[in-house]
């Protein structure tokens, strides 16, 4: 089973052999010294959705400078649901309902079921696409921390009857209108904070199957770790997909910003991808071809909060390796994509998150080949977002060592009480990790209310999550610098997470005694006579015999089973090129 490939490995084994009589005498080639530091990146970024953070359990949380807020939301009304949905909703008919938790969208106050199922689907197949990245970055602890809190909301937020059905859905919390209107921060607001509902009479599917997609992809980032809790993430997924297939609609009542549009099939499409791959469900039938993917429904377009085929393609292209999708993504690469020698600007508002979101792309591509031109287009383009651009300011908060200062944040950034975004006050806290619009062609300004260069939201970070774990996997970077930067900065909390990680060590499965990536020898180093060994055992050579533990550490990639590939990243990581 693992010596078919005698052809693909000889090439390989050449070059270890090369590359084995040479170790002894040049030493390792250190990354350049202008390379971005994607590990410290990824695990600011995470920080972002702490600021965003809505209702209790934030004060002493993951942020110094955040408190518990809106939690009069546990008073939340229940107008607006008929009969049938307001008995599940409200079986004591006092009109009141608990809709505490989850997440702010943006620089404002709004809870929207959709953007935070897009977000926290994002961050998991930022991990599904890049297996172990956050544990690599030392901040895997705060990814499960963060994904709890917004599949939290999104089941407490959708109701089921006695069948296990879903009745409603809180779709959206606060109206956008009147939440505009008061620039303050969410600790000290008293503002009415109307409820949307979403019934079997006035749905939006988009809305529910992107929930189902961020409770899917939760429950498999935490099938290992807890699968009690994953089971109920499941549970509540595929009765939202159910639901908003046997009651479909576009309901965007309440949404203003966000209104979606009357194609639901992709944001279904990717749910049941999620559903599938934990063998909860079937394969989803669809083969794409130049955008196409039939029936009248097309992407044509790129990875965002509505339109989220290429995020299916990407996940179905990792989970089969099948040509129909990366055929397809190869066709929208080629009809929007990125280079490495000009940044792609052209998006206009936000422009750095649909940036990342292409870079998404791109990677899907570049697979494992950092060298690929996908991969180096990716990094170019993420590079110019971190700060090699013409105003040397970084877009992510808190990385390098200049950014913007006058964000469009009401909790970073909240005035003094009398003033409003026109005033372009400075922010009083440095929001680590928050992704700002940012540059675009048209340039930026670093103004208040300026939102569509100086505002962030989850769906920034979620596909800045997207394009920096692949370029952390490919190129490396010292992630623990972001843990010297929590431990300086007055903003964070830096022990938080030591607790939790306290509270959660006797359901963590341990390391197994001997492993060490790479290490196929088992002598303790990872160094070129594992990737001699490793093309000599693929090779079919009978006189390369691997441990059990040796095959273990062999599969690098986290495949099934050693291949060539993992001989290839065993080479790469020994010149330094990437970490294992």
């Amino acid at each position: 089973m693992y010596r078919s490939k005698k052809k693909a490995v000889s090439v390989l084994l050449s070059s270890a052999l090369f590359l084995s009589s040479l170790s002894a005498m040049q030493p390792a080639i250190p990354a350049s010294a202008a390379d971005h530091n994607y590990g410290e990146a990824l695990a600011l970024s995470l920080y972002f959705f702490d600021s965003n953070a809505c209702g209790t359990g934030i004060t002493d949380g993951p942020l110094t400078w955040r408190g518990d807020c809106h939690t009069y939301d546990a008073d939340a009304s229940t107008a607006g649901l008929d009969g049938t949905a307001k008995s599940v909703v409200d079986p004591d008919n006092d009109g009141k309902v608990d809709l505490t938790g989850g997440y702010h969208d943006a620089g404002d106050h709004i809870k929207f079921n959709l953007t935070i199922g897009f977000g926290m689907q994002s961050l998991a197949l930022s991990e599904y696409l890049n297996p172990g990245i956050y544990k690599k970055a030392g901040c895997e602890e705060h990814l499960h921390y963060i994904l709890k809190r917004g599949a939290d909301y999104m089941m407490k937020s959708t109701f089921l009857n006695s069948a296990g059905e879903v009745a409603a859905v809180a779709g959206t919390v606060a109206d956008g209108n009147l939440d505009h209107a008061y620039w303050s921060a969410p600790e000290v607001q008293t503002y009415e904070r109307k409820v949307f509902w979403l019934t079997a009479s006035s749905n939006n599917s988009a809305v529910c199957c992107e929930m189902a997609a961020g409770l899917a992809g939760t429950a498999y980032v935490f099938k290992e770790s807890d699968p009690t809790y994953a089971a109920e993430c499941i549970k509540y997924a595929k009765a939202l997909v159910k639901f908003a297939s046997a009651h479909s609609g576009n309901n965007c009542e309440g949404m203003s910003f966000y209104s979606t549009n009357s194609m639901y099939q992709d944001e279904e499409a990717l749910a049941n991808a999620w559903l599938w791959i934990l063998d909860e469900g079937t394969k989803p039938n669809y083969a794409p071809k130049n955008g196409d993917y039939g029936g009248g429904m097309g992407d044509w377009d790129k990875y965002q909060w509505d339109k989220v085929w290429q995020g299916f393609s990407v996940l179905m292209y990792k989970a089969t390796g099948e040509d129909v999708y990366r055929d397809e993504l190869l066709y929208e690469h080629n009809k929007n994509g990125i280079t490495s020698s000009k940044f792609k600007g052209d998006a206009g508002w936000g422009n750095s998150r649909y940036n990342c979101a292409i870079q998404m792309t791109a990677l899907a591509l570049a697979g494992d080949d950092a060298s690929s031109e996908y991969a180096k287009a990716a990094k170019y383009q993420m590079d110019c977002i971190l700060g090699d651009n013409s105003l040397n300011y970084s877009f992510l908060i808190g990385y390098g060592d200049k950014w913007p200062t006058h964000i469009h944040h009401r909790a970073a950034n909240p005035g003094d009480g009398t003033q409003t975004a026109d005033s372009n006050m400075s922010a009083k806290y440095t929001n680590y990790g928050m992704l700002v619009g940012g540059i675009n062609n048209d340039g930026y300004q670093d103004e208040t209310n300026k939102y569509q260069y100086t505002e962030g939201a989850l769906d920034y970070n979620g596909c800045f999550a997207l394009a920096c774990a692949g370029l952390y996997r490919l190129y490396g970077g010292d992630a623990s610098a972001a843990k010297t930067i929590a431990q300086n900065a007055s903003e964070i909390n830096d022990t938080f997470f030591d607790s939790i990680a306290i509270q959660t060590t006797t359901t963590t499965e341990p390391t197994p005694i001997g492993t060490l990536r790479g290490d196929v020898d088992c002598s303790g180093d990872v160094d070129v006579s594992d990737a001699v060994l490793l093309a000599r055992f693929l090779a079919e050579d009978s006189a390369a015999v691997i441990t059990p533990t040796g095959l273990i550490n062999a599969n690098v990639d986290s495949d099934q089973q050693p291949t060539p590939n993992d001989v290839t990243m065993i080479l790469r990581f020994i010149a330094k090129m990437i970490e294992l």
